[in-house]
């Protein structure tokens, strides 16, 4: 069973997106923004991160950006959800999935970078 970590300050994404990956198969963890996901990160490492560019106390740009800086850490596929235009400097070598997204949008994203990774 593959770990997901969702990092998104929206309540209502975080329970949809864990309703709809967990019925898919995967064990899901959740975090509020970038501080609580690099300790989510640190305590139970997951195979694939999707990640949320503006949030509060720690947005998702300084995540990505300590997560690459960190080689135990730069090799975890990280899917960046946003609904702004973002940049490939943003992105920093990662998926992007614009919301709104399309459930099989989603789905196909987290197999390709999972299967990726494998």
């Amino acid at each position: 069973m593959s770990k997901l970590l969702i990092v998104d300050d929206e309540v209502a994404i975080l329970e949809a997106l864990t309703d709809i990956l967990s019925v898919e198969g995967y064990e899901v963890s959740t975090a509020a923004n970038g501080a609580e996901g690099l300790q989510q990160v640190g305590r139970d490492r997951p195979d694939l991160i999707l990640l949320d560019l503006m949030m509060p106390v720690m947005d998702g740009q300084e995540m990505l950006r300590r997560l690459k800086d960190d080689p135990s850490l730069r090799t975890i596929p990280v899917v960046v959800m946003s609904a702004g235009r973002v940049t490939k400097a943003e992105l920093q070598g990662s998926r992007f999935l614009a919301k709104p997204f399309e459930l099989d949008d989603l789905l196909d994203t987290v197999t390709a970078e999972l299967n990726k990774k494998a």
